[in-house]
């Protein structure tokens, strides 16, 4: 029997320009032009970030610099103002397993004392308690974004992707829409990849002269209770855009100083 209407989940509104293309990195990976060496080197340093007290909290991240530390999204470490605790990435090779993140002063550096979610601020570079071995970063993108460019953008299981394995990293090629010029300590840009709820974090990966490059991360997202605008054309003011934060500026910054770089 066909669901009703009233059992349907709702969809995310983050589906811009008609169908959602996110799918899985082995199946996707080749026709986004990913050999696979790069759809291996994606696993290792691509995964869930988890803060789980006092409210869970996941969403994705990626090794950033070196294999002890990654980017993500600063708000799934605050709630209401507070730090949340017992915090862990895991990559999504098979068998990985969690690792602590440390979130101290001495290991951990964010936006603002509290980033305010999908703001400039909304970011963390955290050391991991454990390197991950094996893993090798992929070498952070300097160079300024422009309407056209093409991503490839990586997550670890955002909703409406439960049909995808845990340990198998969602993607999606699509493009930057617009890049302004930014007043903030950070850069950031606009796209129409498609994206919901624990998208926040995911890594954007660029090619440039045959090399991936780590571009930047998906930060926010439209509203999610509006379905009216799934799978509606790419409107900044309507809401059906994602907004991304450039691996530069004041990201590269804390990232080179936690690294000792």
């Amino acid at each position: 029997m066909a669901a009703s209407a009233a059992t349907l989940a709702p969809i995310p509104v983050n589906i811009i320009d008609g169908t959602d293309e996110r799918g899985s990195l082995l199946a996707l990976g080749p026709t986004l032009g990913l050999t696979p060496t790069e759809i291996a080197r994606i696993r290792k340093v691509s995964g869930h970030v988890g803060c789980f007290e006092p409210v869970p909290k996941v969403g994705s991240g990626a090794l950033f610099l070196t294999n002890g530390q990654i980017l993500t999204a600063a708000h799934m470490f605050f709630e209401a103002g507070k730090r949340q605790t017992k915090c862990y990435f895991r990559a999504q090779t098979s068998g990985a397993e969690w690792v602590a993140l440390k979130t101290g002063a001495a290991d951990a550096r964010f936006g603002a004392v509290s980033p305010k979610p999908g703001s400039n601020n909304d970011w963390a570079v955290v050391r991991l308690a454990v390197p991950i071995t094996g893993a090798s970063p992929f070498p952070v993108d300097t160079s300024a974004p422009a309407a056209g460019d093409k991503l490839v953008v990586v997550s670890a299981h955002p909703v409406g992707m439960e049909a995808v394995p845990l340990d198998v990293p969602v993607v999606q090629g699509c493009t930057v829409r617009r890049a302004p010029k930014s007043s903030s300590t950070t850069s950031f840009y606009r796209t129409d990849c498609d994206a919901s709820s624990g998208s926040s974090g995911g890594m954007h990966l660029f090619r440039a002269g045959g090399e991936l490059l780590f571009r930047g991360m998906t930060i926010s997202t439209g509203p999610a209770d509006d379905a009216a605008l799934a799978g509606a054309p790419y409107d900044e003011k309507a809401g059906s855009v994602t907004t991304a934060l450039g691996t530069d500026a004041a990201i590269l910054a804390a990232g080179r100083a936690l690294a000792g770089q």
